[in-house]
């Protein structure tokens, strides 16, 4: 998706209108709720306003009061997905912050591929088009709502920061941006060409290390040194 559709979906998925009393908010809830149902039993075209508002036992114009179209209805589950995710892993990823890197990309990792197995569960067709473009990092606690990708970096930057004698990358901040841009793109990938591979042991691990490569170039280092010594021992007679 391109960056100017990308700002479209985002600006549409707003709500209209932000409820206050207990009342309104319960409708918003019975709206989304009902359109989640019809996602998970009929699939994404079969959303519509009407079918949305009949399920949910409210006017059509009540739906309007809160969404412009049934694209920002669809846009809210999946945020809404990702922002319960962001705040079910803000305690750990605070605990882990104190633990090491890799056992922290560990439960990240993990975080993630169980967020993505969620928002595969309402169809392929809905993960193309309304939680492909989510950032890494958003569901893990990093942060939610309306956050840019800048912030999420800057935030990933912050994390690498933390774990300063682990991270032998000079570039924080290259390191930070693939982490969160790079492994974005590598996963949605696999969720939509290879899809049963979520469910690999070997998936966590290998990304781990993938990021682990990001961020530190002593491994390089250490594997070019050893190549080197191996290579010594080769030569002698």
């Amino acid at each position: 998706m391109q960056k100017t559709e990308q700002k479209r979906v985002r600006r549409e998925a707003a709500l209209r209108h932000v409820p206050v009393q207990a009342r309104a908010s319960f409708t918003l809830e019975a709206i989304i709720d009902a359109a989640s149902e019809i996602l998970q039993t009929q699939g994404v075209d079969a959303v519509t306003t009407r079918k949305v508002a009949a399920r949910a036992g409210v006017s059509v114009g009540a739906v309007y009061q809160y969404f412009p179209d049934k694209e920002a209805i669809l846009m809210q589950i999946s945020e809404r997905i990702m922002d319960e995710a962001s705040i079910d892993a803000s305690p750990e990823l605070f605990r882990l912050n104190r633990q090491s890197l890799d056992e922290l990309l560990q439960a990240l990792f993990q975080r993630t591929v169980r967020t993505e197995m969620r928002l595969l569960g309402l169809g392929k067709d809905f993960y193309r088009r309304y939680a492909r473009q989510m950032q890494f990092g958003r569901a893990q606690g990093l942060g939610r709502g309306e956050v840019s990708s800048a912030q999420l970096v800057a935030n990933m930057e912050q994390l690498l920061r933390v774990h300063a004698e682990e991270v032998g990358e000079a570039d924080g901040e290259l390191a930070a941006f693939m982490l969160v841009r790079g492994m974005r793109m590598l996963l949605a990938t696999l969720v939509e060409e290879r899809p049963e591979l979520l469910e690999s042991p070997s998936l966590v691990p290998m990304l781990v290390r993938i990021s682990r490569a990001m961020t530190d170039a002593r491994l390089e280092e250490g594997e070019r040194e050893a190549s080197g010594q191996d290579g010594e021992v080769a030569a002698r007679p």
